[in-house]
């Protein structure tokens, strides 16, 4: 589960949001993504990385609300959690 440490509104319609992940901060590069859930019901949205910060463990995201999961996530304030999803993958097909 990642948390919110710091949220800026840019403009009506734009947020910035700096989430504690030490993790992905540690290998997450600028123009990259994560994927992430508003709560455990929530659809998953890929969010590109505007930047990190390794010594902090944060990961700073730039998103537009244009639907309602971005406006979900728009009403989470500061210290608040929002769900971390596994990226997904196929599983092998059994032959036969």
């Amino acid at each position: 589960m990642y948390k919110i440490v710091r949220k800026k509104s840019l403009n009506p319609t734009v947020t910035l949001m700096d989430i504690e992940a030490p993790l992905v901060a540690k290998k997450a590069k600028a123009g990259q993504f994560i994927i992430l859930r508003v709560d455990g019901d929530g659809e998953r949205i890929p969010l590109t990385v505007a930047g990190c910060d390794q010594e902090k463990g944060t990961v700073t995201i730039i998103f537009q609300i244009v639907g309602a999961t971005t406006e979900k996530l728009n009403h989470k304030n500061e210290g608040e959690p929002i769900e971390d999803s596994a990226p997904s993958g196929c599983r092998p097909r059994s032959k036969g």
